[in-house]
């Protein structure tokens, strides 16, 4: 059984982490190189707005995205989808579809899965981050997989925001 979702944290951290830690280098060497700067408050000051923000940021996204769309808790196993504890096998997935979505608030494109049973109901799961190819690690797992690699498809980038996903049942 493999895990084809991130957690939250893990999500989140690999956004906006990056910002943080480049932030911290450059105020780290701003303060190393200034010769008119002894104060360590300069040094403090922008690590405590860091560590105060960093939650934050992360908490209005974890809000925005679990208001407009609940992502699902899917796991993959050797004959269907484990879908928030519900084992689907795999003759009742429809479809599943990778799509980039860019987001019309902060600019930043979410890559998300959609799953759709032969019931109509949707499920949708944010894809891991890409491996060092940009390649998604989720998608490539699906591909390879021998019940999944002719429903799994990639649909255009979508710059509409939330309003692409269909309401989940």
């Amino acid at each position: 059984m493999k895990k084809l979702n991130p957690s939250y944290f893990e999500f989140f951290f690999y956004r906006y982490g990056v910002i943080i830690i480049f932030v911290h280098i450059v105020t780290i060497a701003c303060y190393f190189f200034s010769i008119q700067e002894e104060d360590p408050i300069t040094l403090i000051f922008p690590t405590i707005l860091c560590f105060i923000f960093f939650p934050l940021i992360c908490l209005s996204e974890y809000r925005m995205l679990e208001k407009n769309l609940p992502p699902a808790n899917v796991f993959l196993t050797d004959n269907g989808l484990i879908i928030n504890k519900i084992s689907y096998p795999a003759g009742q997935i429809k479809e599943i579809t990778y799509m980039p979505v860019r987001n019309t608030l902060n600019k930043f494109s979410d890559d998300f899965f959609e799953i759709e049973t032969n019931d109509g109901a949707a499920f949708y799961f944010l894809d891991r981050r890409p491996n060092w190819k940009f390649e998604s690690p989720t998608m490539k797992l699906l591909k390879n997989h021998p019940l999944f690699s002719l429903k799994t498809k990639i649909r255009e980038e979508s710059s509409d925001g939330f309003s692409v996903f269909k309401k989940q049942k």
